[in-house]
């Protein structure tokens, strides 16, 4: 089976609120991964990491179905590389730390199910936002493979080798609100309203503080992988950048603002 199709199989969307949107257009196949998919999510890092950060990255599926991994009718194999016939899966990793190593912040909203490869892209993301429907699975076992994505590497990190490895060894679904009681989610919203959730909470947060945004982005990067002094380094240097910049003026100009209305009311 061919992976071309006359449509793009990724679309990329920069809304007015300045907010960009990847949508995995797939949905034939279930907004299952391939090779074309990769190329084109690759394309979009591409435009955001070269240009000014956006408010903030969405990820979603179309025909309200995130996705269902790695697709499995076609050959993941592309050249004759000593790991050629894991070309697609490493693909697939480039693509996974490029998007976690993006400076804003990123939200995967997870409407019908998320399996394999798409739930590790959904977890390489900062928040998941899951429909009360949502399901969750890593059934790597099952198809005769080891779990990719960094689909263990998450797991082990948000639930703890105990949990993580029953979820793996079992192959079993995990609904919406079994995640979220896990960790594993952020929040659980109605069906078919994880975009425009996403997209609300993107819309709103840091009242146009974009670069405390961005660097707060890098601050929950470095708790990942560096020890509390490195934080607190981090943390002196960003706080001295925002208390010197407009951002931070602007905000305690409205903080004064607010109080002065407050007390006048009062009186």
């Amino acid at each position: 089976m061919a992976e071309t199709s006359p449509e793009p199989e990724l679309l990329f969307e920069l809304r007015d609120n300045d907010i960009a949107v990847i949508t995995f257009n797939r949905s034939r196949y279930r907004n299952t991964v391939s090779f074309g998919m990769w190329e084109q999510f690759s394309a979009a890092l591409d435009r955001l990491e070269n240009a000014t950060p956006v408010r903030m990255l969405i990820l979603c599926g179309a025909e309200g179905y995130f996705g269902n991994g790695g697709d499995v009718k076609v050959p993941p194999a592309r050249g004759h590389g000593a790991l050629a016939l894991a070309s697609r899966l490493e693909m697939g990793q480039r693509i996974i730390r490029r998007l976690r190593a993006l400076p804003i912040p990123t939200v995967a909203a997870v409407e019908g199910g998320a399996f394999g490869m798409s739930w590790s892209i959904a977890m390489a993301c900062d928040m998941i936002f899951a429909a009360e429907d949502a399901r969750f699975g890593a059934p790597f076992i099952d198809y005769g493979v080891v779990p990719d994505g960094g689909s263990a590497w998450f797991l082990t990190r948000l639930l703890g080798r105990a949990r993580a490895a029953e979820i793996l060894f079992s192959g079993r679904t995990v609904s919406a609100a079994e995640a979220l009681s896990l960790d594993i989610v952020s929040r659980i919203v109605p069906p078919g309203t994880a975009v425009a959730e996403a997209e609300a909470m993107g819309a709103s947060m840091g009242q146009g503080n974009r670069h405390t945004i961005e660097l707060s982005k890098r601050l929950l990067a470095e708790a990942e992988t560096g020890d509390l002094a490195s934080a607190h380094a981090l943390e002196l240097a960003y706080g001295h950048m925002c208390q010197a910049g407009e951002e931070a003026e602007r905000a305690r100009a409205a903080f004064k603002t607010r109080s002065a209305a407050k007390k006048k009311v009062a009186e």
